[in-house]
């Protein structure tokens, strides 16, 4: 592998920009198209491929080193103090290529298919937690208007929701039930959906010591 050999990408949904060092010469600075940009990835000799750690960045990163590259994902606060002149995506791509050669520079993790399925299956996870606390918290609010009140936890909610909403003889508005019953329906739901992936997560954790490792971080166990 020739480490003098460099390729930057500043990534994109469609149109990358890449830029080619060799030494310390620019060999090029230029928009591609994503198959062009692979295709250039393929035939290239050996090099160090470098690019932000942001949205497909795993994805790419993994394709490169498939294809024999040495590659780096950096942060992207760390390759903002690199830009020099206007943010544009040639100024980019060269801030990226020089971030890559600092001493200081610290890579991000490329993670395996299962390592990032596992990540992708939390941050849903943890954001069906957080809508489904939203509902609660509006059902509970919605009664509470009306003077019924409904202890913490979901056992409570789901006990208690049901009976009001078939009780017949309460002072609740029809609209208001209605309106009430739609957002329990939405609450049960969310439910199912994060038992859902919380067995997955546990799946995938019990098959791969890497995903177990993840899973020890900070902000992906659960």
């Amino acid at each position: 592998m020739t480490q003098s050999n460099l390729i930057a990408i500043d990534l994109a949904k469609n149109i990358f920009q890449l830029a080619q060092l060799k030494g310390n010469k620019l060999k090029f600075n230029k928009p591609m198209k994503r198959e062009p940009m692979l295709e250039l990835l393929a035939k290239a000799e050996g090099s160090k491929v470098v690019m932000e750690a942001c949205g497909s960045a795993q994805h790419i990163a993994r394709k490169a080193l498939s294809l024999g590259h040495d590659v780096m994902l950096l942060p992207p606060k760390f390759v903002k103090a690199f830009r020099q002149g206007q943010k544009t995506d040639a100024n980019d791509v060269l801030a990226i290529a020089s971030a890559s050669q600092a001493y200081n520079v610290k890579p991000c993790k490329i993670m395996t298919v299962e390592e990032q399925t596992l990540q992708s299956l939390s941050q849903a996870r943890a954001l069906i937690d957080k809508q489904k606390t939203q509902l609660s918290n509006q059902i509970r609010g919605l009664l509470l208007e009306f003077g019924i009140v409904i202890n913490q936890g979901d056992a409570a909610l789901t006990q208690v929701v049901p009976d009001i909403l078939e009780d017949a003889e309460n002072a609740l508005p029809i609209a208001l039930k209605q309106a009430l019953a739609v957002s329990y329906d939405l609450y049960k739901t969310q439910c199912d959906a994060k038992a859902q992936l919380h067995k997955q997560v546990e799946a995938i954790t019990k098959q791969n010591e890497s995903c177990q490792r993840l899973m020890a971080l900070e902000g992906v166990g659960p």
